[in-house]
């Protein structure tokens, strides 16, 4: 009986052993990762804009003209109101679960 005891410590010693490596080896990965991570980030530096003449950005007041009717025809009377992401209709997934539940219903008339 003594034999098995100590098969069975020594499978779960071993299980122990296992779990802390692979944990330690998971840490060492996520540190040399972030180390990673940051290198570049503390190495580039920002580079400043060059400056660009207020006369690369002149525009023709008739383009500004034109532009603005341009976009008044393409919208028209309308104007946005309100923005916000579509609700997705749930329509295959209760179709889903209907079918799903109904293959466990039991039948309601009795069998003849």
């Amino acid at each position: 009986m003594s034999a098995v005891i100590v098969k069975a410590l020594w499978i779960y010693g071993l299980a122990i052993v296992v779990s802390l490596a692979v944990a330690v080896v998971i840490k060492v990965i996520v540190v040399a990762l972030n180390k990673l991570e940051r290198r570049p980030a503390a190495l580039a530096q920002p580079a400043q804009p060059a400056a660009v003449p207020p006369a690369a950005f002149a525009v023709e007041a008739d383009h500004i003209a034109a532009i603005a009717a341009a976009v008044h025809a393409m919208s028209g009377a309308h104007r946005i109101v309100h923005i916000e992401a579509a609700p997705r209709h749930s329509g295959w997934a209760a179709e889903g679960r209907l079918v799903h539940h109904a293959s466990h219903a039991l039948p309601h008339h009795p069998k003849h």
